[in-house]
């Protein structure tokens, strides 16, 4: 099975990694719409599919759902979390058809702090109306199975970009960069580096010289990520943080759940 592939057709053209069904490039309407990581793509979640959960748990490491403890390990030293959930570094079957890309990925229920086994498939695809991306839950236990879900792409900015709307509150972190409370926006210098989740009322937009990128939210909170000037930025659909706003979502025994986001490019 190939690491990579690359899918063309009319409406442009994008490449998908096995590792955490990655979204490595993508390209619309003549622009190379993400950033290229090259070979530290890895190092850096970029494109990749965040499950059961996104970014870090608001309690750090540990999951509560149903009266019951997961006590996650520690991935995230620097923060003393559990980042990601674990399928950014899994392998997923790659297939194909004339329009779409699925990355299927079967969890056993291996790990005790998260014994829920399922099956994971991810779809992209690209079309007249945008890139669309599908996730779908499917619970092959006897138990309800709890999860969030984000995704990571890092998308390039020009030297005068800015995002639209403005954020209507957002999570106020801890020392540790675990989310906490919801607090009133009180505005942000996005030329400086930003590690945070952003409430939002519409989809979010970013405007760059050339063209406005669209990202349709999953959720009313969008994860954003920046180094201070790096040339590209990450905006982050996710389900929710396993904040309160948020609670875990759940499927039950035998069915599934559906998840979409997508990228419209103006």
């Amino acid at each position: 099975m190939a690491d990579t592939f690359r899918m063309e057709n009319e409406y442009g053209a994008f490449t998908v990694g096995s590792k955490g069904a990655s979204l490595l490039a993508l390209k619309m309407k003549g622009h190379d719409l993400l950033h290229d990581f090259k070979q530290n793509a890895g190092d850096w979640a970029a494109g990749a599919v965040l499950f059961p959960f996104p970014v870090r748990m608001a309690s750090g490491t540990i999951m509560a759902h149903n009266g019951q403890e997961f006590h996650w390990p520690i991935n995230d030293e620097k923060h003393h979390a559990a980042l990601h959930g674990f399928t950014v570094n899994r392998t997923f079957d790659i297939t194909s058809n004339a329009d779409s890309v699925c990355c299927r990925y079967v969890y056993d229920g291996y790990y005790e702090f998260y014994p829920f086994p399922c099956v994971l498939e991810i779809h992209y695809a690209l079309g007249a109306q945008g890139f669309s991306f599908k996730a779908i839950v499917r619970n092959t236990g006897t138990e309800p199975l709890p999860f969030h879900i984000g995704w990571h792409p890092y998308f390039k900015i020009s030297e005068n970009w800015g995002l639209s709307p403005k954020p209507t509150a957002r999570l106020s972190k801890n020392k540790f960069s675990h989310p906490g409370e919801k607090i009133p926006y009180a505005g942000h210098q996005w030329t400086e580096e930003v590690d945070g989740a952003f409430y939002y009322s519409d989809n979010l937009q970013i405007c760059n010289e050339d063209y406005i990128l669209e990202i349709t939210a999953i959720a009313p909170i969008v994860q954003i990520f920046r180094p201070a000037n790096a040339p590209f930025i990450a905006v982050e659909p996710v389900t929710g943080l396993g904040h309160l706003d948020f609670p875990w979502l759940e499927v039950a025994p035998g069915q599934h759940r559906e998840i979409r986001s997508a990228i419209i490019l103006e």
